[in-house]
């Protein structure tokens, strides 16, 4: 008992004794660090020998707090003698001990990194310090710390490229954070992103994040007077508000803001911040043809900037605008930039490496200055017939083509990456037209490929590999639910900043996610690290994987004013430009008009085929294009305003019979996203348990939806079928499609579908509920076929150069490998009788895509009058795999019985001889 006594005793004395000499070494550190010197630097120098000094007397073994702190002030003093290198080792050896005190001391540790991370940007070490920043971030806490880490971060992904994962960021501090000082921070951080995005002259304009800008400057001019920010933190606001005033076409505001920063920074004695907006004053006046003193703008950037960037921004746009019909003249200021802003000093240019580009730091200003001479390389071919312009167009841009992948490979967000993605979409058609020129149509395919659904392509890609990890499908369709449901709150909280309830769910949703991610990352780490690039496919890879000799494909690229097309068999190659794209484009929008139409009257038919004649024939204009498909299944590529073109209903003729002159009656017809996302989904090996799942509410808790009367009459159809199973009404409800759609070959929904008018998402009905695109990502379907038997389920917002954001982009993003599905509004009366004849020829054997093409020439082949135009049959078209499915029907029981009775006969039959044959023995 005493013995126990006396190690308690001990042990207290030696608590007591190490909380003494811990105290004490506090002390000490403070001591030396209040001594003042005269000179500051002679100061620096003393004080860090002295902690050095008291380190050595320290028992490094035992972890305390106050080792940590030393350590810190260590590297602090370590830094401010210039010595970054000694400073980062010791600030590290600081966190190691600090992080043992996290629950109590979490704002000594943030400090500890905020200065680590500082020290690794003098550095230039910005990966590092990023890593760091996360770190703190990740930590969640309430000091001023963290604030400035989620704006440092923000301004890191900002200048890589990834401008929303910023804008999220800061608007996850923004309902965070109440002070005022800290509100009108974020605000001014916030508008210098929207202003570095429209910054650039090639990038579209959305009018929502104009209105969202604003709301954001009446808050910060009303209230920037009541916080202690410092002045020039409002005119960096200006500055950037100007550039989007500019973006978005009211010049007379944006020279007003522009005027106003450089007259404030000239009193400053800012040159540099005076010169930047000067040289966006000359860009306005650029625009506005007052060359002169646009030039004389440029020129006073040039003499008196000290930053590259100025300079070469100044050189861009006295190029661009340069008074001058001769391209050639304007090159060298394209050149001239790009050499600035590397501190290159050689005479002759040459395409700078990407590796080059990437550690300059000015990835996004280097982009817009290849993209200017890129372009005029092709102006000047087009002056002067050289085709060696065309050859130094194309390294260029196949530069671009590297910088822009690598800029939305690093972004976080869908929306960066669709913005990197739509700004790569004019500079692939203007490679395309290079290609033309050089007659280099395998080249020409590379970029066509580029200019087509990469999300999705990456995004299938990275859920195959999340499915390999075998994470329960519970967590992944939780981990969908969770990011959409906060990407929603987001997008509404962007657009009402100062939406005080909205504010508090948008930062609880946040918590929700981050603290659910965290407990994935623990189970599952490697799931949270996966990220996955793309490979584009060649053409001849695509001939060799997609195409038999009695198969070919058409891909295009098309925009309001350029198209070109390439056509394949086995055996030839085809490259074609699409003439006159402005009147194509008009007529095209008639055409679609009159596809939707139950009835047109004698005029407008004749003028529907000849229209749509003159669209086959724009589309198809090789020579022999007719003969070359015919009777062919034909896989099609398309893109822009073709993505909701029904091309089997085009017209081939202006004489005879109109149901026999479509294009599906010579043809069977498919389509693809893209070949490259075409190779991904067939690498995905589904397994399904049962054959056909068939939904059909028919009719539904939300009174504005119709009842179908005819969709019990089809799913009785669909019950003959073997290893089916028929979900109607009150069955027919989101939650069963939730539990059983990934056992399934076939998956059938008879149903409503539309596009909700304020999101502009794609949803699917069910009894009682809508199923959104979002919510189908988190599926892992086995679905060799998906019937969207419904509205517009081909349907959604257009993405330029991802396509457009249906349904079935959901279904082949989880894994299904073909998709029929709807253009417009469905008669359900056709829509039924096409689906019917196409399960009919499934059963028969056919493929996909024939099973397509002959239930919708037998519908052609029994209706007459208005039944034949393309708004009954043409609106169902299939996207994907067309390999054919195995149906079977069941046995009836009258078969049944007939089976029994037949096998009856034949045993009585044989019985029967077997006893005559031993009677006889």
């Amino acid at each position: 008992m005493f013995s126990f006594i006396k190690k308690i005793f001990l042990f207290l004395l030696f608590c007591s004794y190490t909380a003494f000499s811990q105290n004490e070494l506090a002390q000490e550190i403070d001591a030396i660090l209040q001594t003042e010197h005269p000179d500051k630097e002679v100061g620096n120098k003393e004080k860090l020998q002295q902690l050095l000094y008291l380190l050595s007397k320290q028992n490094k073994t035992t972890k305390t707090p106050q080792l940590g702190n030393l350590y810190a002030e260590i590297g602090k003093y370590y830094y401010k003698n210039k010595s970054n290198e000694k400073a980062i080792v010791m600030l590290k050896k600081a966190l190691q001990i600090q992080e043992l005190y996290k629950k109590e001391s979490l704002e000594i540790l943030n400090k500890t990194r905020n200065n680590l991370a500082w020290i690794y940007s003098y550095e230039g070490r910005e990966s590092e310090r990023y890593k760091v920043l996360e770190q703190l971030l990740h930590d969640d806490g309430n000091d001023k710390y963290t604030l400035n880490a989620g704006i440092d971060v923000a301004v890191l992904e900002t200048k890589k490229g990834d401008f929303y994962s910023g804008l999220n960021r800061l608007n996850v501090l923004l309902a965070r954070n109440n002070a005022i000082d800290e509100e009108i921070r974020l605000r001014t951080v916030i508008v210098w992103i929207y202003g570095k995005m429209y910054e650039n002259v090639f990038v579209s304009k959305k009018p929502s994040d104009f209105q969202v800008v604003k709301k954001h400057q009446l808050k910060i001019e009303k209230e920037f007077n009541n916080t202690c920010l410092n002045t020039n933190d409002l005119y960096t606001a200006y500055n950037n508000l100007a550039n989007v005033y500019d973006a978005f076409g009211d010049t007379e505001t944006a020279l007003q803001l522009y005027s106003k920063v450089e007259s404030y920074y000239k009193t400053q004695g800012d040159i540099d911040k005076s010169l930047t907006a000067l040289n966006n004053i000359g860009l306005l006046y650029s625009k506005q043809g007052k060359h002169k003193q646009a030039t004389r703008c440029y020129q006073e950037v040039i003499r008196g900037a000290t930053a590259i960037a100025q300079i070469a921004t100044a050189y861009d746009n006295m190029g661009y605008f340069l008074n001058t019909n001769v391209p050639l003249d304007k090159i060298p200021y394209f050149q001239k930039a790009i050499q600035i802003l590397l501190e290159q000093k050689e005479t002759t240019f040459t395409v700078p490496s990407l590796a080059i580009i990437r550690e300059s730091g000015y990835q996004q200003d280097l982009l817009v200055y290849l993209v200017d001479l890129a372009y005029h390389y092709v102006e000047a071919y087009k002056k002067d017939g050289n085709k060696a312009h065309l050859f130094q167009a194309k390294a260029v841009l196949y530069r671009i083509d590297e910088l822009v992948s690598l800029m939305r490979y690093e972004s976080n967000t869908e929306q960066s990456k669709l913005f990197w993605i739509e700004k790569g979409v004019n500079t692939y058609m203007l490679a395309v037209e290079v290609c033309y020129g050089l007659k280099k149509p395998d080249e020409a395919f590379y970029f066509m490929e580029k200019n087509k659904a990469l999300l999705l392509q990456e995004n299938i890609k990275l859920f195959q590999a999340k499915l390999e990890l075998e994470v329960p499908k519970s967590l992944q369709e939780r981990e969908y639910k969770l990011h959409y449901e906060l990407m929603a709150l987001n997008k509404q909280f962007q657009e009402y900043p100062n939406d005080h309830l909205l504010k508090q769910k948008y930062s609880k949703k946040h918590k929700e996610f981050q603290q659910f991610m965290d407990s994935l990352q623990q189970k599952y780490p490697d799931y949270v690290k996966i990220k996955k690039g793309i490979e584009t496919i060649t053409i001849d890879k695509a001939i060799a994987t997609t195409i038999s000799n009695e198969d070919c494909f058409v891909t295009y690229i098309l925009n309001e004013k350029e198209g070109y097309g390439i056509f394949c068999t086995a055996k030839e190659k085809i490259m074609f430009k699409i003439s006159d794209v402005p009147a194509f484009q008009k007529n095209l929008v008639v055409l679609k008009d009159y596809m939707k139409q139950p009835i047109l009257d004698k005029n407008e038919m004749v003028h529907f085929k000849q229209l749509g004649y003159d669209v086959f024939k724009s589309l198809f204009p090789f020579k022999g294009a007719l003969e070359k498909i015919t009777n062919k299944k034909i896989i099609i590529v398309p893109d822009d305003t073709l993505l909701n073109l029904p091309f089997e209903a085009l017209p081939i003729r202006t004489n005879g019979v109109l149901s026999e002159n479509y294009l599906v009656s010579i043809a069977e017809v498919s389509y693809l996203q893209s070949f490259s996302v075409f190779e991904k989904i067939k690498q995905k090996e589904n397994k399904p348990a049962k054959k056909l799942l068939a939904m059909a509410p028919y009719q539904f808790e939300n009174k504005a939806l119709q009842e179908l009367l005819r969709s019990k009459e089809a799913m009785e159809a669909l019950g003959v079928y073997q290893s089916s199973d028929i979900f109607t009404g009150k069955q027919a409800t989101k939650e069963n499609f939730y539990k059983y759609s990934s056992d399934y070959e076939i998956i059938h929904l008879n149903t409503h579908a539309g596009i909700d008018s304020i999101t502009q998402t794609p949803w699917i009905s069910f009894q009682k509920n809508q199923l959104t695109l979002n919510e189908l990502y988190g599926i892992n379907s086995q679905a060799e076929l998906v019937i969207l038997d419904a509205c517009k389920t081909n349907d959604g917002e257009f993405a330029s150069g991802e396509g457009i954001i249906s349904l079935s982009r959901g279904f082949f993003y989880n894994g299904s490998k073909s998709v029929l599905a709807s253009l417009w509004n469905v008669n359900e009366k056709a829509g039924n009788e096409i689906i019917d004849a196409f399960y009919v020829k499934l059963k028969q054997g056919k493929s996909k895509s024939k099973a397509l093409q002959l239930a919708k020439t037998k519908y052609l082949k029994e209706h007459q009058f208005s039944e034949v135009l393309p708004y009954y049959w043409a609106s169902f078209t299939l996207t994907g795999d067309t390999e054919s499915i195995n149906i079977s029907k069941k046995m009836s029981y009258v078969e049944i019985l007939f089976i029994v009775l037949l096998l009856g006969l034949v045993l009585g039959y044989l019985y029967y001889k077997k006893k005559r044959f031993f009677l006889k023995k």
